[in-house]
């Protein structure tokens, strides 16, 4: 099962970083995957004219675990006021910083989870090795038997 949520932080000088974080799900449900994927950063009406804003994201790397830090928007007013970046950050949180300028900068997008029950996961793992063996002896003995002979070895 897919969920699909709307995602918006404003960054300024007073509030110049947003975190994103993993949303909790209810315990009935394993989260198989989820995604953030910003759609459209924007100047509001009040940045300052030829001052240039700078968001920077920051995210951990999936095999390695390092820390990346990179700008994914460079903003001014009468240049750019807004960007379509259509940036995904697949399985982790995400930071956003306004490292220049004071904004306001508007980062929206949405976030996807890809949904899983735990007894769906639960129905894999109680089957186990034992329950082959017990049912391939059971096959054995039911085989039919030729020349009066059973397959057994006695």
């Amino acid at each position: 099962m897919e969920s699909e949520s709307f995602y918006g932080v404003t960054l300024s000088e007073k509030e110049p970083i947003a975190q994103f974080a993993v949303p909790e799900v209810a315990e009935e449900y394993l989260v198989h995957s989820y995604k953030l994927i910003i759609k459209q950063i924007s100047l509001g009406p009040e940045a300052k004219s030829g001052e240039f804003n700078v968001i920077q994201a920051e995210t951990q790397e999936n095999e390695s675990k390092k820390i990346v830090k990179i700008p994914i928007a460079v903003l001014k007013v009468g240049e750019t006021r807004s960007l379509r970046p259509n940036v995904e950050f697949p399985n982790g949180s995400v930071t956003f910083k306004l490292v220049q300028g004071t904004g306001p900068v508007y980062v929206c997008g949405k976030s996807e989870m890809n949904l899983g029950e735990y007894e769906d996961v639960n129905m894999y793992e109680e089957y186990s090795d034992e329950e082959d063996e017990s049912e391939l002896e059971l096959d054995e003995e039911a085989s039919p038997q030729t020349n009066g002979k059973s397959n057994k070895k006695k």
